[in-house]
């Protein structure tokens, strides 16, 4: 586990604790913070399966607590996908989610800064992720990209093929480097993120 900041995320009247946000690879989770984690993931996205993860488990996580208690998350996936002829070097957002008593205060930003800062010390490219609603991630930085994508289907632990759009019209990409957004077709060498 990688402890990164405590920082006082209060509300408006300036009440409540400091939230501890930490980075913890997949692996090192364990039974508690994993049925915590499960539960709010099912309370922001209804339908969510009956585990922690959705298609795959991310390499690693953000996790914000506060009192001993999950208030966000956001996993992280490291990958390389491949735009045109390029190979690029990626971090993959999944499942940024914040309790709903914790929302409107920085939160969901502060850990979007987090992995942005993470993956420029990495040496990663861009970080992604897949939105509908994209004014979140268009505050920090995040732009709509419009390249034809490919990506495995994964349901409920079966590959059910090979999907490919024009345009996904959800891909947002953030750079971390100098390097800018290759024109081209994605193929994201896996599932979406």
């Amino acid at each position: 586990m990688h402890w990164i900041k405590v920082q006082d995320v209060g509300d408006e009247r300036g009440a409540g604790e400091a939230v501890t946000v930490f980075r913890v690879a997949e692996a090192e989770i364990g039974q508690d913070l994993s049925r915590q984690l499960q539960s709010l993931l099912q309370v922001c996205f209804p339908g969510y399966p009956d585990r922690s993860y959705f298609k795959l488990p991310p390499h690693f996580r953000y996790v914000a607590m506060r009192s001993g208690v999950v208030a966000g998350q956001m996993g992280v996936e490291l990958r390389v996908i491949r735009v045109a002829d390029s190979v690029v070097r990626t971090f993959g957002v999944v499942d940024l989610c914040v309790g709903e008593s914790e929302r409107s205060r920085g939160l969901a930003s502060m850990l979007l800064a987090e992995v942005t800062e993470f993956a420029r010390a990495c040496g990663m490219a861009f970080v992604i992720l897949f939105a509908d609603d994209d004014r979140l991630y268009a505050r920090n930085g995040w732009a709509r990209v419009r390249n034809r994508c490919s990506w495995v289907k994964i349901d409920n632990h079966t590959t059910l093929g090979l999907a490919r759009q024009v345009d996904p019209g959800v891909m947002m990409v953030k750079a971390v480097g100098n390097r800018a957004w290759p024109v081209g077709d994605v193929d994201l060498l896996g599932h979406l993120f």
